[in-house]
């Protein structure tokens, strides 16, 4: 839930600071007073594109900050805990700051964050629909998606196996498309991978060779001054004063005083014992790399070549040995491919046919899975829609053959409509009006809402192009999605005002030569004259006082 909302220097508004409620809050005001503005910077703070025109004339930057509560919003957690996000008493502050230059700042808890993390958490949380959103119900795709949400994971199985096999498919075609366009261009980079190959394949790359030459040049490098360590360390493990002797004489004074003392000093000359022939064994070791350590020119020649050609072949392709050897393959498998051009193709061929055939086993088993759920919301809407005022309306989910697989299925989704009794099943942008479409969103929007998760659903003049009873319906259905999180709306509508929880009005005034916006809750009789406002219009009688004070009274008592 949006608890508090604060604007500055943002578009005409200065200083601007907004404490919100649950259940429904309506915002009204003249035309031009900043209500779409508000809802504006509220989009901020859920990642729309910000814009140096944002920014109030002669400011360097606007800045908007709001207070979410998030107690119920547990994939918005989870979200916030991946990005490592500390949460505080289940609130959480989002903060934009927006530069005249065009770039913007976003932080959540005071931890700055990318525009793309922005929105993914905040879609979890907020949702703003306005008119762009009710147009993209005329989209088939949107249908699709519709679709697949209200399901609510019941095919998901079914979903991920055919877009799996879609993915496989395609990149197959992709593959084949590249070596059917074989032409000069790929010859000569046939040529160039040859090349690169033999001089690869030639190299006899080993895995951590180079952590190896580096060892045996600084060996023979140091030659000298290894013979000389190891002789000493050799010496004082050989010379008279040998500590090995001297630990063989304490094992045996050991053994003495374990013949008068049994099993008390047993353990020391077991540890005694251990030092001596670790000791023992790194003598010989010692001797044996005496006689191995020896100044080689001829093999430290060959060691610093073989390390120059590595260093040059990582040079040449940018890349340790572990890729070099994993290029080298790859090349082999590409130059393959291209030398075997019919065997190839013959192969890729036939593996697309395969794919093909379990796409569409894949896409017919989707499709029946979507059947099923799409009886299912087909009924869900028109009872809804049909609450709105639209007792005729009847609406079918058509599933028709796609010419090819598609990414989102074989069959063509669409939404069709027919608004009034003896018309035909028709697309929703050929027979809807605007007051149409606008319930049909609000009747998915009360069928989606208890499924996103979303803690408020922001309305921009979702109730454009209705009136008389369907407005009443309208409002009575805003009352409803109010039960189950916050809603924000912006309204013209007398009924929608009258229905709400909390009414904000939106003024604005001039100061200093300069335009800003104001916000008051209104209650008792100030609530009632701007009622009044909305259902006469500029002129305010006493008649339309008592209508505005009944919608009122007769509203607050809707049950929702």
């Amino acid at each position: 839930m949006l608890q508090s909302l604060s604007i500055k220097q943002f578009a005409i508004i200065d200083e601007l600071d907004i404490q919100f409620s649950d259940g429904l809050t309506v915002l009204s005001g003249e035309t031009g007073a900043g209500k779409s503005i508000i809802i504006d910077a509220i989009g901020q703070l859920i990642g729309m594109r910000a814009s140096s025109d944002f920014v109030r004339h002669g400011e360097k930057k606007a800045i908007i900050e709001g207070l979410f509560d998030i107690d119920n919003a547990q994939e918005a957690i989870h979200m916030l805990s991946e990005l490592g996000i500390d949460i505080n008493e289940d609130f959480l502050i989002v903060k934009r700051e927006i530069f005249n230059s065009g770039k913007s700042v976003c932080r959540i808890n005071n931890q700055t964050v990318t525009l793309h993390d922005l929105r993914q958490v905040m879609q979890e949380l907020l949702d703003i629909h306005g008119q762009h959103e009710t147009q993209a119900l005329l989209k088939q795709k949107y249908h699709v998606e519709l679709l697949d949400r209200y399901a609510d994971g019941a095919y998901d199985d079914a979903l991920k196996q055919y877009r799996q096999t879609y993915e496989m498919h395609q990149a197959k075609l992709t593959e084949l498309a590249e070596l059917e366009s074989a032409d000069q261009a790929l010859l000569q980079r046939l040529d160039l991978m040859k090349f690169q190959f033999d001089e690869l394949k030639e190299a006899k790359l080993q895995e951590d060779e180079v952590a190896q030459l580096e060892v045996d040049i600084k060996r023979i490098q140091n030659s000298e001054q290894l013979s000389l360590a190891l002789n000493n360390a050799y010496i004082t493990l050989t010379d008279e004063h040998a500590i090995t002797d001297r630990l063989h004489e304490l094992s045996t004074q050991l053994q003495q005083i374990d013949q008068i003392l049994p099993e008390t000093y047993t353990h020391l000359k077991e540890q005694v014992d251990q030092f001596y022939y670790t000791l023992e064994d790194a003598k010989h070791q010692l001797y044996d790399e005496m006689n191995q350590n020896e100044f080689d020119e001829q093999m430290l020649n060959e060691l610093e070549s073989r390390m120059n050609l590595l260093n040059n072949l990582k040079r040449k392709y940018g890349k340790d040995i572990s890729d070099l050897i994993r290029y080298q393959a790859k090349l082999e498998d590409e130059i393959n491919k291209i030398e075997n051009y019919e065997e190839s193709t013959a192969q890729l061929r036939a593996d697309i046919q395969q794919l093909a055939e379990q796409l569409m086993i894949d896409g017919q088993h989707l499709s029946q899975e979507r059947r099923k759920v799409a009886r299912t919301l087909r009924d869900h809407i028109v009872q809804e829609i049909q609450n709105l005022q639209m007792k005729d309306a009847n609406l079918e989910i058509s599933f028709k053959p796609y010419e090819k697989p598609q990414k989102d299925g074989i069959e063509h989704i669409e939404f069709l409509i027919s608004p009034n009794k003896g018309e035909p099943l028709k697309s929703l942008n050929k027979i809807a009006s605007g007051g149409e479409l606008s319930r049909i969103m609000l009747a998915l929007k009360s069928i989606f809402v208890r499924s996103r998760g979303q803690t408020a659903i922001l309305f921009d003049e979702v109730d454009s192009g209705v009136s008389g009873q369907a407005a009443q319906k309208m409002a009575e259905k805003m009352k409803q999605i109010a039960s189950v999180i916050q809603v924000i709306c912006i309204s013209h509508l007398p009924q929608v005002a009258s229905m709400s929880d909390h009414h904000l009005y939106i003024s604005k005034r001039e100061k200093d030569d300069r335009t800003t916006t104001s916000v008051q809750e209104l209650t008792g009789d100030a609530r009632v004259e701007e009622v009044a406002r909305m259902i006469s219009g500029a002129t305010v009688t006493d008649l339309t006082k008592q209508s505005a004070k009944e919608m009122i009274e007769q509203n607050q008592t809707f049950n929702a």
